[in-house]
C-alpha cells in the first residue's frame, strides 16, 4: 500500500488565481504621483506665465508713459515752430517732455518685486526684534534719532551732508534719549540710557527718497510731512492716499494712510512709519517718537520736542 500523499487538487484557490485587492493598489500609486506631477509642473508653468504677463503689463505702463511724454514734447516743438510769440515756453516744455520719456523708457524696472514678497521679509525681522525687546524686558517706546548733522563750510552757504539714523528702544518710559554718537553700540547699558538701537527699516527708503528730491528737503514738519506724503504716494507707492496735520507748537504730527502696505503698522519698525519717523527726525534735527493709533486706516502719530523754530 503506498503512502504517497494524494495529488493536489486540479483547481486553484482563488487567492491564487485572482489578483487580490493589495495588488491592484499597489499598482496605482505610481500612476498617480505621476499625475500629480504633471499637474505641479502645469500649475508651476502656469504661476510663470501669469508673473511674465504682468511684468509685461507693468513695462508696457511705463513705456507707455514714455511714449506719451516724447508725444507731449514732440508736439510742443511743432508747436513752437508754428507759434513764434510762445516758442520759449514751448521749446523748453518739448526738451521737458523728450528727455523725460527718453529716461522713463531706458529705466523701466526688468524685474517687478510682489509686496507679499516685502512683507513676508518684514515680518521675519520685525518678530524677531519683538521677541528680542521681551527678553531684554524693554518697553513699547520707539524713538527715532537723526545723527548730527555735518556741514560743509568751503561755500559761503552751508550744505547739510547726508545723515544717518537710528531707532532706540528705551528700557523704561522714563528712559532719558542719550546722544546720537552713544547709538554705535547695540545695547546701550549706561544708567539712564539703557536701551536697544538698531538700524530702522526706513533708513534706506529715507535714503532714496533724499536722493531724489529736488528741492532740499524741508526744516518744518508740515513741508517734510508733504514731501514724505507725495513719495510714499507717487514714488514707492507704498500707501493709496496719505492725509496729515501738523501741530508744530504742541510738537505732533497725525498722519492717516489708506491701503498701507507690509500689513499690521503696529508691528516692530514697519517699513512705512519708520520712514516718516526718519524722515521728520531728520528735517527736524531732532528724536521723534511714534505712536500707531489705528491699524485699518493706518494712523500714526509722531511726537517731538516743539521749539519756536518749528512752527
Amino acid at each position: 500500500m503506498s503512502n504517497t500523499p494524494d495529488s493536489q487538487p486540479d483547481t486553484a484557490s482563488p487567492a491564487d488565481s485572482e489578483p487580490t485587492a493589495s495588488t491592484t493598489q499597489q499598482s496605482e500609486p505610481p500612476a498617480q504621483h505621476e499625475e500629480l506631477a504633471a499637474q505641479v509642473d502645469l500649475l508651476a508653468a502656469e504661476n510663470r506665465r501669469l508673473r511674465e504677463l504682468v511684468a509685461d503689463a507693468q513695462r508696457s505702463r511705463y513705456r507707455g508713459t514714455a511714449i506719451a511724454l516724447c508725444g507731449v514734447g514732440i508736439g510742443c516743438g511743432l508747436l513752437g515752430v508754428v507759434l513764434p510769440a510762445a516758442s520759449t515756453v514751448l521749446f523748453a516744455l518739448a526738451g521737458t517732455g523728450v528727455f523725460g520719456g527718453v529716461l522713463t523708457y531706458f529705466l523701466t524696472p526688468e524685474r517687478f518685486i510682489s509686496a507679499d514678497v516685502g512683507q513676508r521679509v518684514y515680518t521675519a525681522t520685525a518678530e524677531s526684534f519683538e521677541r528680542l525687546c521681551s527678553e531684554l524686558g524693554l518697553s513699547d517706546r520707539r524713538v527715532y534719532v537723526a545723527a548730527e548733522t555735518e556741514t560743509e563750510t568751503e561755500t559761503e552757504t552751508a550744505t547739510q551732508a547726508p545723515t544717518e539714523s537710528w531707532l532706540f528702544v528705551p528700557q523704561t518710559q522714563e528712559t532719558a534719549i542719550p546722544e546720537p554718537d552713544a547709538f554705535e553700540s547695540a545695547l546701550l547699558v549706561e544708567d539712564g540710557h539703557r536701551g536697544l538701537s538698531v538700524r530702522p527699516t526706513g533708513s534706506g527708503l529715507f535714503a532714496a527718497f533724499n536722493n531724489s528730491l529736488t528741492e532740499p528737503l524741508g526744516t518744518t514738519a508740515d513741508t517734510v510731512c508733504a514731501q514724505l506724503s507725495d513719495a510714499i504716494v507717487e514714488d514707492f507707492e507704498l500707501a493709496q492716499t496719505v492725509e496729515y496735520d501738523t501741530d508744530p507748537d504742541n510738537g505732533r504730527a497725525s498722519l492717516q494712510l489708506t491701503e498701507a502696505l507690509y500689513g499690521a503698522g503696529n508691528r516692530f519698525d514697519h517699513p512705512i512709519v519708520s520712514l516718516l519717523a526718519v524722515g521728520l527726525a531728520t528735517g527736524l534735527e531732532k528724536p521723534v517718537e511714534t505712536e500707531v493709533t489705528a491699524t485699518e486706516p493706518l494712523s500714526v502719530t509722531l511726537r517731538w520736542e516743539p521749539s519756536v523754530d518749528d512752527s
